[in-house]
């Protein structure tokens, strides 16, 4: 850090010693990677492992929500068809309403009913061709719905075929990585330590550059400073005070330019208000509540442009007076101008960046005049279908005219009848007597019972008229609400002027503010030129001026560049205007066709209306002549028969009808035992699909039973490590034991001794060296002694050390398998969420099925009482009819009661046919009892139908309910999904660091080892002739080396206080014994081991 004193400034010094902390945190990650680097494979393959897991629980997650995708489009299909079903349902009532009223205007005239009776015929016929139709319709939804379960068994069948293979992939990937050779990782580690060296090696470089650099930058701060003091020198001296004033005459004419363009926004705002309050009018007068808000709203959007605007004005106010400022100051200060007109030219670019955003919301709010022009669009087209509805009205009463001319043919037809009828009635008049009194009183109740029945119908008749006067005024309303549209649309119009006003003035906005850049264009061109004139100092401030000259040309660009932009939007925004000035023609020529429509119709309904009088006039009339006439009896007798016949033909059919009817409601139950065996083929599908899931569990229990297994293997290399360190504890106390017992002999060696000494005290001059010898020896063995206790002593912190690490190692597996068993119950919880996903989604699709039946069963209901509607309709034509032929006859027959009484054999024959009369009056009057009776069952029917639809409204909310749940369940899913990840993110680190702790014990391991040898030599027993210390000595020390160098190798093996004296000592000792020899080789001596 010694190079940092040279550096002047406090910043770069901190800056130089922040790249130092960057490079030492740098060389302390590459260490971490290092050791990373180093990590078990066990572990890499754990992590391998876990990662292939993640990235199928992604994929099944993902299938599953594609699925649920498919399945909730699949639901909003479903939700269409019972739409289209309820429409069409509701078709049905308003066509069962058209056939009540006509029911109702058919019984006012009993004669006009034959005509109806052909044309309910041709309904009938219609309404069957229908019914096959919509059988063609059931048929091709079953083969729909086969089609979608086939489908969705085929998807199944794929998705299992694709985690089968899955499976098999992963295993294949399992047993590669467990062939693969841990070689091309060693190579590929020993590449990336080789980078990393040379990354390394190359910092102090770097260092130096860096020193470099910083000098060099604080030589050029010191001439940027001194550059700018002389630009500052030279700005004071050379500018002047005119062309300040011209500067400021300049800006005076723009101020007054803004002035124009205040006052003409002024004026622009008190149109726009004028014309709100004209629109606030219209809409109060004809708009409804929903023209009205939106409108509110279009006045809320103008205001705030109006704010904007003032703000805008305000702005300029404030630029005036800044700019009066201006005017004072630039007599006193020259610098202050400068800095004024650059910030002129900011507030300049700020107004352009305004005038941008105030485009944005002109583009905003033609946007919003689109859509609300769709909408009157939409509404266009309602009123359309209305008038449609009105045209059809025009189309009734056309029919109601044919079958007013069909009913005259009938009439005359009757006339006919009625004059057969009346030469019966004379032949009958010569045959007849007179009858009982109570048969006449009897047949009078029947005629007043008919009378009443008349005037039932004919009070239908009158509210069937008030009805058409109904639908004439609902029309009238129509009219007015199209011309309500119109004005709606001329107001819409005259926005869209008022806004193209708006676009222009911008535009000229835009121009005046080129002109002005323009402007500070020429008076930089001629500062510039006054400069050129100066003095060589200049130079500098030639280069601001250059600097200044680009920001002014990157700003043109930029408004080129804007120019451009809003270019390409006014096109783009005139063709939406000519598209929606073309719309506007298409709507108003619409309207135009409407109203023509609309007399047209009009026109009809009063011919209509006018011919219906004469039509009934001619009724009334006809009536008369019918009273006049007289009716043949055998004829009538004829009609009568011809009628019985024609009614058992029809109750045949009606029979068969039913029989029908029947057959279709016995089949329905089978149809329902069909529907019962699929539902059952499909949840014998669910259970395989089931058994599926679970075998699929089973081999996920597999692959972790795996897992455990290789955890139990790594638990078993622990315990081996264990052992062996208790190997080594047990041979450290077997060496402590023999080291006691050295102690003891020599003990018992200096006792011995000792008395030796005293016997031999005349030979101490000669074993002195020996006794010297024996004593250094003693010290050495002390010292390897005390040695030996502290190595003893670290290696057993270094094994409580191991044991903690071990322990600590083995707590972490245990939280790894706990997280690893909790991630687990996690997949199984996000599987039975599924499995109960798709179970409510079956739930729902039978749903829909049910649904789908009962309208079925709704629709076939409805068809069969519009068709017993149709035939009680030709029922009650029938008894109209005979009801007219009764009342004619009892009419005549009192006429002819006197001569009935003058001929009694005759009336013999006429008792037996009044008996039969009576027969076919009381076998009808059954008959009308039981028509009133199935009608009644039949409105109760469509009651019931009706009660139907709240229930399906019903049912549809709780599909949208259930809708929300499974999104909302959907995104539990997900939160889960991404705890679960982070959880897994977790595990990966607590990995990793368990890697590096396993690498740490491996080194610790491989040193233990090496001393693990060096302690067996150590504890071998002494050679022969050899104290313990020489001996252990003679096994550490190496063959083949020099003296210095075999002293090198023992300090390096921890003998530290050996010295180098009593080294040569014991070698000397060793020579003696005859284990070492000298020997020379080239220009050393070494020493070689003789015998071991």
């Amino acid at each position: 850090m010694a190079f940092l004193k040279d550096v002047e400034s406090e910043d770069l010094r901190e800056l130089v010693k922040s790249c130092f902390k960057e490079i030492n945190s740098l060389k302390e990650q590459l260490e971490e990677e290092n050791k990373d680097i180093r990590s078990d494979k066990a572990v890499k393959n754990v992590l391998i492992q876990n990662e292939n897991q993640n990235t199928n629980l992604h994929a099944k997650i993902d299938e599953l929500n594609d699925k649920i995708n498919k399945q909730e489009t699949k639901l909003r299909e479903k939700d269409l068809q019972l739409q289209e079903k309820d429409t069409k349902i509701k078709e049905k009532d308003l066509e069962i309403k058209e056939i009540k009223t006509l029911a109702n205007t058919s019984n006012v005239n009993s004669e006009e009913t034959q005509k109806l009776i052909d044309e309910y015929k041709e309904e009938v016929i219609q309404l069957r061709a229908k019914v096959k139709t919509q059988d063609n319709e059931l048929n091709e939804l079953k083969t729909a719905n086969e089609e979608f379960k086939s489908s969705i068994k085929e998807g199944i069948d794929d998705e299992n075929r694709e985690l089968k293979l899955e499976i098999e992939r992963l295993k294949e990937e399992n047993n590669a990585f467990k062939a693969g050779s841990s070689d091309t990782q060693v190579t590929q580690l020993k590449a990336v330590i080789d980078r990393q060296t040379e990354e390394l090696k190359q910092i102090p470089d770097l260092k130096n550059q860096l020193t470099r650099e910083i000098g060099e930058k604080d030589q050029e701060i010191k001439k940027c400073n001194e550059e700018i003091n002389s630009l500052k020198e030279q700005i004071t001296q050379q500018e002047s005070l005119d062309e300040y004033k011209e500067k400021l005459q300049d800006a005076e004419n723009q101020l007054e330019e803004a002035k124009g363009q205040v006052s003409e926004l002024n004026t622009n705002n008190t149109h726009l208000k004028e014309e709100l309050d004209i629109l606030s009018q219209k809409l109060l007068s004809t708009g409804t509540e929903d023209e009205i808000n939106e409108l509110s709203k279009e006045v809320a959007d103008l205001k705030e442009e109006n704010e904007q605007l003032n703000e805008k004005i305000s702005q300029m106010e404030q630029e005036n007076s800044e700019l009066k400022t201006n005017k004072e100051v630039v007599s006193t200060s020259d610098d202050v101008t400068f800095n004024s007109l650059l910030e002129d030219f900011s507030k300049k670019s700020e107004e352009l960046v305004k005038i941008k955003s105030e485009y944005q919301l002109l583009l905003d709010s033609s946007k919003i005049n689109e859509y609300k022009l769709k909408e009157l669009e939409n509404e266009n087209a309602k009123l359309k279908d209305s008038l449609v509805d009105g045209e059809g009205s025009s189309d009734n009463n056309e029919e109601l005219i044919n079958e007013n001319e069909t009913l005259k043919q009938d009439l005359i037809a009757k006339d006919e009848e009625l004059a057969e009828v009346k030469d019966q009635l004379e032949s009958l008049q010569e045959n007849s007597t007179s009858s009982d009194d109570e048969e006449d009183n009897s047949l009078q109740e029947e005629l007043n019972t008919l009378t009443e029945n008349y005037d039932s119908l004919q009070e239908e008749y009158d509210k069937l008229l008030k009805e058409n006067n109904d639908i004439s005024e609902e029309l009238s309303l129509q009219k007015e609400e199209n011309n309500k549209q119109k004005v709606s649309l001329n107001s819409l119009t005259s926005d869209n002027n008022i806004f193209e006003d708006k676009i222009s003035e911008l535009e000229n906005v835009i121009d005046s503010k080129d002109e002005e850049i323009a402007d500070l264009k020429v008076q930089l061109d001629s500062v510039n030129f006054e400069s050129s004139n100066s003095d060589a100092d200049a130079d500098d401030l030639k280069n601001e001026l250059k600097d200044t000259k680009k920001q002014l040309y990157d700003k043109d660009a930029e408004f080129d560049k804007l120019k451009l932009e809003y270019n390409q939007l006014k096109k783009s925004t005139k063709i939406q205007i000519d598209d929606l000035n073309e719309g506007l023609l298409e709507f108003t020529n619409n309207n135009e066709k409407l109203t023509k429509e609309n007399d047209y119709l009009n026109s009809t309904l009063s011919e209509t209306n006018t011919k219906l009088s004469k039509l009934e006039q001619e009724n009334d009339s006809l009536k008369n002549e019918i009273k006049e006439m007289d009716s043949d009896y055998e004829k009538l007798r004829q009609d009568c028969l011809d009628i019985k016949q024609d009614s058992a033909e029809k109750i045949n059919t009606l029979k068969k009808d039913v029989q029908e009817k029947a057959d279709k409601l016995s089949s329905l139950p089978q149809k329902l035992e069909l529907k019962d065996i699929e539902i059952s083929q499909l949840n014998k599908l669910l259970k395989s699909r089931e058994e599926e899931s679970l075998s699929k569990t089973d081999e996920i229990k597999d692959l972790r039973n795996n897992l455990q297994v290789s955890q139990e293997k790594i638990k078993q290399l622990e315990d081996n490590l264990s052992e062996n360190s208790s190997f080594v504890d047990d041979k450290l106390k077997s060496k402590d034991d023999e080291i006691f017992k050295l102690k003891e002999n020599a003990s018992n060696v200096q006792k011995v001794n000792e008395q030796e000494i005293e016997r031999l005290t005349s030979l101490l001059n000669q074993r002195k060296y020996k006794i010297e010898e024996l004593t250094e020896n003693i010290e050495s063995l002390n010292s390897e002694m005390n040695n030996l206790k502290a190595d003893y002593k670290n290696q057993m912190d270094q094994y409580d050390e191991l044991q903690e690490i071990a322990q600590s190692k083995e707590d972490t597996i245990i939280k790894k398998d706990e997280l690893i068993e909790d991630k687990d119950t996690q997949i199984e919880r996000f599987e039975n969420k599924l499995r109960l996903k798709d179970d409510d989604i079956e739930e729902l699709n039978n749903s829909i099925a049910e649904k789908d039946d009962t309208i079925e069963s709704l629709k076939s209901e409805l068809y069969e009482s519009n068709s017993k509607l149709k035939d009680l309709d030709e029922y009650k034509n029938k008894l109209s009819k005979q009801d007219v032929l009764l009342n004619e006859t009892t009419v005549e027959l009192e006429s002819k009661e006197k001569e009935l009484e003058e001929k009694s054999k005759a009336a013999n024959l006429s008792k037996v046919r009044v008996e039969e009369l009576k027969e076919l009056l009381e076998r009808k009057n059954q008959d009308i009892d039981n028509h009133k009776k199935l009608l009644d069952d039949k409105n109760e029917q469509l009651e019931q139908l009706k009660n139907l639809q709240p229930r399906i409204r019903d049912l549809e909310l709780e599909k949208a309910d259930q809708k929300t749940e499974y999104e909302k369940e959907i995104n539990s899913l997900k939160a889960d999904i991404q705890k679960a990840e982070e959880d897994l993110e977790k595990t990966n680190k607590e990995m990793e660091n368990l890697g590096e702790i396993i690498e740490d014990k491996d080194i610790q391991v491989e040193n233990a080892l090496k001393y693990k040898d060096l302690f067996l030599a150590m504890l071998n027993k002494p050679r022969p002739g050899l104290t313990s210390f020489q001996s252990q000595i003679f096994e550490l020390l190496p063959d083949a080396k020099t003296a210095s160098e075999l002293y090198d190798y023992l300090i390096e093996l921890g003998f530290t206080e050996l010295e180098k004296e009593n080294f040569a000592k014991t070698l000397k000792a060793l020579e003696k014994r005859g284990y070492y020899q000298r020997a020379r080789e080239g220009d050393r001596i070494i020493w070689v081991k003789i015998k071991e």
